[in-house]
Formats: C-alpha cells, structure tokens, sequence
C-alpha cells in the first residue's frame, strides 16, 4: 500500500486555516492568550461586534473544544437573528456545519451549508457563495457522490475566477482533481493538479506544492508509469526538506522507497523505506509507521528473507489494531458532541412550545377578566354578552383543542426518538459486549498454545506440534473473520459502507464463494451444490453479496453434520432475485430463530464439530441485505436443517 499523502484542502482543517488567517498559525499558548482576551471583551461589546467576537471565538476553539466552539456559533446564531444580521448569521451557520461534518453529521452539516449558501446569495456575498458551493462538494464526495461534488466544485471554481481569487482558485483545482483522482480519471485529475501547480508556484505556497507533486507522482504510480512518477516525488522532497515539513518528508521518503521496490531496485528502497520509518517514529506518525511495515514485509518477501518479513508484518497488524481503535474512540467522542447538539436543539424546541402554552393561558385568562368585566357593567344586555361569551369560549376552546392535538403529537414524536436512542445506545453495548467476550476466547487460545509450544518445544513430539499449529492457525482465522466482521458491521452503522451496484453473472460470486469454502466443507465430507442456471444477472454490489454468502454458506457447513449436502439456488418473485441456502443440520429453535438477525439477542452456538462462532456474521448479513433494499429470514425446525432467504432487487438490464 502506497502512502497517497494527497493533499486534501477539501478538508475543513484547511478551509479554517485559509478563513482565520494569522490568528489560525500561532502557537497553542498564544492562540489561549487571544481566547482569554477575547472572552474578557465579549461582556464589553454589543451587536456587530459582540457577533464577530463569537463567531472568531468559535473560530479559535475549533481544534481545542468542538463543543465550546459549537456552542459560539449558536449563540452568534441567535444574536444575528435578533438584529437581523446576514452575514453574521451565515458566518455562524458555516461554523456550524463545519462542526457537523467533522463529527461525520453529513446531512446536518448539508443543511447548514444550503442555508448560509441562501443568505449569502441574498446579500451578494460571491467569495461566501463560492465557499458556500465548495463546503457543499466536500458533503457530496463524503457520500461518495462524485458527481454531484465536481458541480457544486466547479460553479465555486466559476466564480472565483470571475473574482480572481486565486487562493480559493487554488482549492478549487485541487479538489476538483481529487474527486477526478478518486473516480480513476487520471488525465482529468492530472489538468487539474498541474494547474493547481501553476497557481501555487505563483502563491508561493511550498507546502501545498510539495502536496500536489506527490498526488501527481502518486496517479503515475497506480498506473504504474513508475519512472515518471520519480521525479515528482523527489521534487516534493526537496521542497519539503527546504521548508523542513517532516511529515511531508517521511510521506515522499515512503512513495519513493515503494516505487523502487516496485522497480526492483531493493537498495534504494531499503534506503528511503528506513529513513521513512526512523523519521516518523521520532514525530509519532502512525500512520506511515504503518504503510512502512507493510512495504518493508514485501520487500523481505523479495530478499527472501521470511523471518523479518513476518517481523514487519506482525508489526503493520499491531500498529492498525492501535490506529483503529483509537480512531473508534474519537468517533465515538465525535457523536457524543453531535448527540449533545441534537439534544440542544429539541431543548430549545421545547422551550418554544413552553412559551407558546403560556401565551396562550394568559390569552385565555386576559378573555376571562374581559367576560367578568363586561358582565358586571353591562348587565342589562346579559343576554348578548352570554350569546357572545359562548362564541368567544368555543373558538378558545377549539383553539385549546388544536394546542393539545399538536402538543400530543409532538409529545409522540419526542418518544418515538427516545426509544430510537435507547435502541442505538443497546446495540452500542451489545457491540462492545461481543468485542469484549469474543475476542478473548481466540486471543485466549493462541496465547495458550503458543506459550506450550514455546515453553516444551523439546518435549514435543512432531504429531503434537502439527496438531497445536492446527489450532493456532484455526484460532487465527476465528479472529480474522470476526475482526472483518466488526469492521463491516462499524463501517455499516457509521455510513461509510461503499454499496456500488453492477451487473452480474450470480454464478461468479456463488463459485468463488464456493472454492473458498471447499477445503471446510471437505473437511466434513459435505457437498456444496449450486442449482443456478447459467448466465442468471443480478444487479447488487459485488463484495456485499460475497460478504452475504461466504457467511451464510459457512455457517451452513459449521452447522450440518459429516457427509450431508448444502444446495445454493436463486429465483426471481415478484421484482426480486431470492436467494436459498438450504442445509439438513442440527436447525434451529422457535426462540432462537424469532431472535436471529438482532443484536440485542445475538447469540451463537458450536458447531456440529465444537465449530467457534461470535453470532455477529448473521447481523452482518441482515445490514448488508437491507442495504442493498433486500430483506432476510430463516425456515428452520430442531433436527430437521435450515434454509436461510434473502432477496436483492431484481433490475432489468
């Protein structure tokens, strides 16, 4: 894998720094002294003022506190509401979708973006609309949508050119060859970064250069054009050792030490893979710690040298584990900020709804006063005064009608969303449960057999040794599948999960399912039969349906006993390919078969041979079917085998 530094300035860390200016480059205890100066001036000033001393405030707190920064810009919010100040209210919005789409928030962060691109376009703002549309293209490439990211891109490109902004111009040719690199048009995207090129020389701007020579050295090395993908990557070298930009100089080191492995020449790449590797363990960049295991573990397989192969192998997995779980831990802390905004946002609808009911009792009362006051001077038309107090009551009173109607529903609403947060929050420890109990129990058998097999090495005799080197490489695998099991589920759940439909022959996936799973199924003597005609299509994605069935088919053989047979076959019902995989195993229960697809319930028992499982395949399966707009379910009775069905939509070509 090939450190692909590209440089991003479609993130928002960039885009913050181009909008704070000088205030953004100071040193942390600088940038507090200005915080602390400014939140003794904010009690000293009002209006305009008081805004942008906030909207700076939430500037400056960005990095520091995404929840004091959040909670800047909502009081900029109102305040600009109050006195009806656009900009200030757009300034305010921007901030906050930016803090939306780091907490990963896409739609909310949409939303913002849309209503200050509004307000924007009302008061003529062209340097904010063209900002407006690139934060808009950020959104759409987060989703994948690369399309709808180079228009929004492009109009923002339009308009700076009109302008003749030329740092904005800058980003904009950056992000637009980012997305055509991302869609592997390289001719596009490589237009784009040399004029990206062009446009940073005259800015001077050396980091970002240095940047846009990688990504260019990095699209020659993906098509393999590996000697003109040299000289860019030396040039970003040079410029990042001129600046001093040490992660910048272990990113080039890294891509040159991989092209040259790619080139065969072993000693330069053992040279800048080293360096790499040295410079950024002294700055803790685990990331290119990372990819220089992996290339350094290739480049022992090339030396032949297999021990400091599986070295540096050992080494990459330990440093991805460490990487990936603390990223979970900041994903999670990043929902918790956008949870708390959430729940910011109903409280202040509820006090809405608190005025309103108290603007309407003190209506009803003012009419009562009015009623009594009138009765007691106008007795004499007693009789039109109740004519008219009967209609005014019964408008009062229909009006106390459609209040409660409305509050009743709202009050529904709010409810269904507690229960869909109590839900989210059980499946969070259902997950942490499963992580916390099912990884141990592999962990547990490879340090147990590893600790025999180093402590009575000698003693053992060859039959042993095979047979604990069985259970280690069996342990092993149950750990994988459940790590990529956890993966995918995470990646399902945070959104980020690519569902890229094409057309497909359905035997193609079945088959490769098949041969990876023909050494287990041979194991038992079972049969695995596909009843799929030949040149059958459907249109899904291809690693989700993979994924579906190297599952269902494994558990299939886990569960049925020596000698039996497992049938694949499909059939189109009413708009849908269902699938069946029909297995004569052990079944499964009435009440385990109501809890299969649940996380609350997962649960997972052996196999017909003391098999191990984490129960999280089945769920895996039931995210990914519905994904793909299907559904799924199980026919099973004790005894007497399963068939497991799930359908995918069926698109005519």
């Amino acid at each position: 894998m090939t450190a692909s530094y590209k440089n991003r300035i479609v993130t928002l860390l960039f885009l913050i720094i181009l909008q704070a200016g000088v205030l953004s480059e100071l040193l942390s205890g600088q940038k507090q002294i200005i915080i602390d100066s400014l939140e003794n001036e904010l009690a000293l000033v009002d209006n305009i003022s008081r805004i942008n001393y906030m909207i700076e405030l939430s500037k400056l707190y960005f990095e520091i506190s995404l929840k004091k920064s959040a909670d800047y810009a909502d009081s900029a919010l109102i305040e600009s509401r109050k006195i009806n100040n656009k900009k200030g209210e757009a300034d305010a919005l921007n901030k906050l979708g930016n803090i939306h789409w780091v907490t990963s928030n896409y739609n909310a962060a949409m939303e913002r973006y849309l209503e200050a691109l509004e307000i924007r376009e009302e008061i003529g703002d062209s340097a904010g609309i063209a900002g407006c549309y690139n934060n808009l293209g950020i959104i759409a490439s987060e989703f994948n949508d690369y399309d709808v990211a180079l228009e929004y891109t492009q109009k923002a490109y339009a308009i700076n050119n009109r302008i003749n902004n030329v740092s904005d111009i800058a980003t904009n040719c950056n992000n637009l060859g980012t997305y055509y690199h991302e869609m592997k048009e390289y001719s596009k995207a490589l237009n784009y970064y040399f004029t990206n090129l062009n446009l940073l020389e005259e800015l001077d701007d050396r980091t970002s250069l240095s940047f846009t020579l990688n990504n260019i050295g990095e699209i020659y090395n993906e098509n393999k054009k590996y000697s003109e993908a040299l000289p860019y990557y030396y040039r970003a070298l040079k410029i990042q050792e001129e600046i001093n930009e040490t992660s910048g100089i272990a990113v080039s080191k890294l891509n040159l030490g991989d092209v040259y492995l790619k080139m065969g020449d072993l000693e330069n790449a053992h040279k800048f893979l080293y360096e790499s590797l040295n410079i950024s363990k002294k700055i803790g960049y685990r990331d290119i710690q990372s990819y220089c295991y992996e290339i350094l573990s290739k480049y022992y397989k090339e030396k032949e040298n297999f021990s400091e192969a599986y070295k540096y192998s050992r080494l990459f997995s330990e440093t991805e584990d460490s990487i990936f779980s603390e990223q979970t831990s900041k994903q999670f802390a990043e929902m918790q900020v956008s949870f708390e905004s959430e729940l910011k946002d109903r409280e202040i609808e509820l006090m809405k709804r608190n005025e309103e009911l108290r603007n309407l009792h003190l209506i009803k009362q003012k009419n009562r006063i009015i009623y009594l006051v009138i009765s007691l001077l106008l007795i004499i038309f007693l009789v039109l005064l109740v004519i008219r107090s009967y209609f005014l009551r019964k408008k009062n009173l229909q009006s106390v009608k459609k209040k409660n109607v409305e509050l009743f529903y709202s009050s529904k609403k709010l409810k269904k969303s507690e229960v869909q947060l109590k839900d989210t929050n059980e499946n969070m420890d259902r997950f942490f449960s499963i992580i916390a109990h099912d990884l141990i129990n592999p962990f547990h058998a490879l340090l147990t057999l590893t600790e025999m097999l180093n402590n009575q090495n000698e003693e053992l005799k060859k039959e042993e040794v095979i047979k604990y080197s069985q259970l280690i490489n069996t342990s092993a695998k149950n750990l994988y599948n459940l790590l990529n099991n956890l993966l995918q589920w995470t990646k399902a759940q945070t959104g980020k999960l690519d569902n890229r439909p094409e057309y497909l022959d359905i035997n193609d996936p079945v088959n490769t399912v098949i041969a990876i799973l023909s050494i287990a199924a041979r194991e038992k003597k079972i049969k695995l039969i596909s009843f799929i005609k030949k040149n059958h299509k459907v249109y899904c994605d291809k690693n989700l349906l993979l994924t579906i069935l190297r599952n269902l088919i494994h558990n299939a053989i886990k569960y049925s006993k020596n000698g039996e047979k497992i049938e694949i076959s499909t059939v189109v019902k009413n708009g849908f390919i269902e699938f069946s995989i029909v297995d004569n195993g052990i079944g499964i229960s009435k009440t385990n078969l109501d809890n299969l697809f649940k996380i609350k319930h997962s649960f997972s028992t052996k196999g017909t041979n003391n098999e191990e499982g984490t129960g999280l395949g089945l769920i895996l399966c039931k995210e990914f079917v519905e994904i793909m707009g299907g559904k799924i379910w199980a026919e099973s009775k004790p005894e007497t085998g399963t068939t497991i069905k799930f359908t995918v939509p069926n698109k005519n070509e």
